[in-house]
């Protein structure tokens, strides 16, 4: 039975209170769980760290007739149940009863879970929908025509739960772990660290998601973020990585943030909008824009970086900390908490934290003394960031630093850093030859000898069998003006997709271009910001790229100079996720027959396109910010708005 098809009755929601009021261990994000009748599962699974105290099977859940629940607890750790004030624990195999808003503690003091039953939780969302369409206000010149919007939401879902028929259960939960890239994958810690899941067990943590988008049926925001889900219990330190920089709409969406003792904002504004930056921030707040040597850079990266008693969590995402890029863009976000070293751990040789200190060591901040709680007085530096233990770390991250790099620094940022780690992995012998997706929200001003170079990189690794996987051939996935027309936005979602006539119309790019198609994650109608690129098969995937960067020299680099320097404008980051020999990385819309290794386990990513993509129809126009549309979009509105 697909879950689509069975009836949900309620949900399990992180709550951030403990006792006392104070901020309990697992304030960190947790997804929300939803429970359908008949049987339902909690466990590590739904976990965002693994923590080994919670079972696998930790709880089984039943639904009754008055919205109750009945609990046993499966594990050998006892739960907490708060109802009506009181607190009673619940030993294993005893069972106990949960009602509306009663509070389930899966470790006694920890990892909090309120139960909302459905007909509590339609009116909660009414509210809330109310609430943000009132905000939605505020950013919409012409709301007379939200119904035909709204028409259009519920044709796009109709058509997105009969395609979701076809899915096995688990694909409507965004489910997958991530397998490490680094080329000691394969070694015995990272075998006995990786979690994996075959196609028909429990969900997995959520690394990396989709974050929420407003105004869309709820089914498409099952198991997205928040910035309210990334940011929350005790920060002691946080870096904020971005580009564009709404400081009054991040202290307000995000208003814990005010409480965060040491704050670091790395931002890409200037004029005006530095100005303001600096008249809105609070006083304890540090900001500081990375040098761009090169004429046309931009510090682009979108990251952060949050210190908390118990370690730090590492945060990629795709969006600008402004209000629309948080609520009406379809972007994708990756997160992983890594606890602090032992104090004789002295290790480096860890790829993903030497990426990391490389690249903030680049970005060349001043230098500030704290005093943290767990460290005592520490410099913030680059190097204050290997006092955490990343061994269990999951990707690779491929910086991008303005400069012309040369000698062994040419391997060590953009597209050949990508080269260089996807040329220590193996993969399947059917990623031979298979295609790559390019998918991104600003185009770069490109000709055919770069777009050779890059798709090298893209395509270096090897297949088991030892051969090279060879060039595959690359689509790019955009918008065409009817999707961004008919968009939840109409044609102010096309501002942020600010590409001009002369980069997107070149003649040689006609065969590239492929359609938006997001059905099976509800966003067709939600513009991306988010930046992707993937090689696959089919549903397979070899590997998963999560990025700030669009296709651009200026954000990948350029040879030059007989191809011994490597010029880039920009900072960026790039998160990449691979496989290991115990996993296979595919889609949501993957079917359990699928592919030659029956045995190797599946990991589902959200990728938030249809593969393979659709090539442009005779009738497709790549979307271009600097043409006129006088078509009118669902808001009655053409293209520009003035002039």
């Amino acid at each position: 039975m697909s879950s689509s098809s069975r009836v949900r009755v309620g949900t399990l929601v992180p709550f951030v209170e403990g006792k006392s009021g104070s901020p309990n261990a697992s304030s960190l994000p947790m997804p929300s769980i939803p429970i359908f009748k008949g049987s339902n599962v909690v466990g590590r699974s739904n976990l965002v760290a693994v923590d080994k105290r919670v079972s696998r099977k930790h709880l089984s859940l039943r639904a009754l007739p008055d919205g109750s629940l009945e609990v046993v607890v499966e594990g050998t750790n006892p739960i907490v149940v708060q109802s009506e004030g009181q607190r009673r624990k619940v030993c294993a195999q005893q069972r106990a009863k949960i009602m509306h808003d009663d509070v389930v503690e899966l470790i006694p003091g920890e990892y909090f879970m309120k139960y909302v039953n459905m007909s509590d939780e339609r009116k909660s969302s009414t509210s809330v929908e109310s609430h943000d369409l009132k905000k939605g206000k505020r950013h919409s010149e012409e709301d007379s025509v939200a119904a035909k919007r709204n028409r259009q939401v519920m044709e796009d879902e109709a058509l997105a739960r009969t395609l979701q028929e076809s899915f096995a259960e688990e694909s409507t939960s965004v489910t997958e772990v991530l397998s490490s890239l680094d080329s000691a994958g394969s070694s015995e810690r990272n075998k006995e660290r990786t979690h994996s899941v075959g196609p028909l067990k429990d969900t997995l943590p959520l690394t990396f998601r989709l974050m929420r988008v407003q105004g869309l049926p709820s089914w498409t925001n099952t198991s997205t973020v928040t910035i309210q889900d990334v940011i929350q219990g005790e920060v002691l330190l946080a870096v904020l990585s971005n580009y564009m920089v709404d400081m009054d709409w991040l202290l307000t969406a995000c208003p814990s943030l005010r409480k965060v003792p040491h704050v670091l904002v790395l931002h890409g504004e200037d004029g005006a909008s530095l100005e303001r930056l600096k008249k809105t921030k609070p006083a304890n707040w540090i900001l500081h824009k990375p040098p761009l040597p090169i004429s046309f850079g931009t510090h682009h990266s979108k990251a952060m970086l949050l210190v908390y008693p118990q370690g730090i969590r590492v945060v990629v995402h795709t969006a600008n900390l402004i209000h629309v890029d948080w609520n009406n863009k379809s972007q994708g976000l990756w997160t992983q908490d890594f606890p602090w070293k032992e104090a004789n751990d002295m290790s480096t040789n860890i790829g993903f934290e030497n990426d990391l200190v490389d690249y903030l060591r680049a970005l060349k901040w001043p230098e500030f003394r704290v005093n943290l709680p767990v460290a005592g007085d520490v410099n913030i530096n680059a190097a204050f960031f290997r006092k955490f233990d990343y061994s269990s770390s999951t990707v690779r991250l491929i910086g991008s630093v303005p400069g012309y790099h040369v000698g062994p620094n040419m391997k060590k940022w953009g597209h050949m850093k990508l080269r260089s780690v996807l040329e220590e992995c193996v993969f399947e012998k059917q990623f031979c030859k298979s295609p790559l997706i390019y998918q991104f929200s600003s185009l770069g001003s490109l000709d055919e000898k770069w777009m050779t170079e890059f798709a090298c990189s893209l395509s270096a690794g090897k297949a088991d069998d030892g051969s090279q996987l060879g060039i595959g051939k690359p689509l790019i996935v955009w918008p065409t003006v009817e999707d961004v027309r008919c968009s939840i936005e109409g044609y102010a979602a096309g501002s942020c997709i600010p590409s001009p006539q002369k980069n997107v119309e070149k003649d040689f790019l006609r065969k590239y271009w492929s359609r938006w198609k997001a059905d099976h994650v509800g966003r067709c109608r939600a513009m991306p910001h988010i930046k992707t690129f993937t090689r696959y098969n089919g549903q397979n995937i070899a590997w998963f790229l999560l990025t700030s960067s669009n296709l651009s020299k200026a954000a990948w680099g350029a040879l030059q100079k007989n191809n011994t320097q490597l010029m880039i404008r920009s900072y960026e980051d790039k998160l990449a996720l691979g496989k290991n020999i115990k996993t296979k990385l595919v889609t949501l819309c993957w079917k359990g027959d699928e592919g030659k290794d029956p045995s190797a386990e599946a990991v589902r990513l959200p990728v938030p396109y249809q593969l393979p993509p659709q090539l442009y129809g005779p009738e497709d126009v790549p979307w271009s910010w600097d043409r006129r549309y006088t078509k009118k979009d669902v808001y009655g509105s053409v293209w520009p708005r003035h002039g």
